[in-house]
């Protein structure tokens, strides 16, 4: 099966990588930038393209770009037959639909970066399509290239990434945090890895609520009040105080649910 890359970020690099790596002939790799193209095409034995229009002909064309760009790229795509698959979260599909009938969403639910290897075995690979011939085509690719997959409609997908950019996203922001506070008082940052670690790791075996421990849970307000007052501005303590008041709901939801 032949496949031309459309993009060169993160997602984009991680997924040619890894759809080489499962033997999928990598056709072409689109970038504005030539040099990243070439930079991506070199290291999965494909062309490199800077001007999207001379795609050449390929059984799946996967777009990998920031959403802002979408509309103006797929407006400079000749329709075809071909599957036209994009990995965004957040973005319909129906965006594909000027390219053709047979259309969809390709979306590995994993944080990339292009400086961290990932093992791709283990990535949940959500897919979406226009009909049940193009479903059945990208259910073969993610369950060849992933660890399970995932049938999820529009909807369901927007709440999904909602769900990651909190458990994540927010959760990384909250990591910066912390080494702020240790940075000021020279402690290395490398001391709180194997708490963030088994913190992360309880999810696998305990509700979130039930993994929750610490002065919120405990409602131990003079600790509470104590931590409040060493940070250094209104937005951090706000952020701990709103926390705070989030962890105590969450615990008197729990014992509500096991009444």
């Amino acid at each position: 099966m032949d496949i031309n890359i459309i993009g060169s970020g993160n997602v984009a690099w991680h997924l040619a990588h890894r759809l080489f790596e499962c033997g999928y002939t990598i056709r072409t790799v689109y970038s504005r930038t030539e040099k990243n193209a070439k930079a991506l095409a070199q290291q999965v034995q494909a062309a490199a393209i800077n001007d999207v229009a001379q795609l050449p002909p390929a059984d799946i064309n996967i777009l990998s770009l920031k959403d802002e760009v979408y509309v103006d790229v797929v407006a400079q795509i000749p329709s075809s037959e071909a599957v036209y698959v994009h990995t965004s979260g957040c973005m319909n599909a129906e965006i594909l639909s000027k390219l053709g009938e047979n259309f969809g969403v390709l979306y590995p639910f994993q944080t990339f970066n292009k400086k961290k290897q990932v093992d791709f075995s283990t990535i949940p690979v959500c897919v979406e399509a226009s009909n049940d011939t193009t479903l059945q085509k990208l259910q073969t690719i993610a369950a060849t290239i992933g660890g399970s997959v995932n049938c999820l409609n529009m909807r369901q997908r927007l709440h999904l990434h909602l769900a990651g950019v909190i458990a994540s996203n927010f959760t990384n922001a909250l990591y910066g945090m912390a080494k702020e506070i240790l940075d000021k008082e020279n402690i290395d940052f490398d001391i709180i890895k194997p708490l963030i670690k088994e913190t992360a790791a309880k999810v696998d075996y305990l509700h979130p609520y039930d993994a929750q421990t610490g002065p919120a849970s405990r409602k131990d307000w003079n600790i509470i009040n104590r931590q409040i007052a060493m940070l250094d501005n209104d937005h951090q303590r706000n952020l701990y105080l709103y926390l705070t008041q989030t962890i105590q709901e969450q615990q008197a939801k729990r014992k509500n649910e096991e009444l």
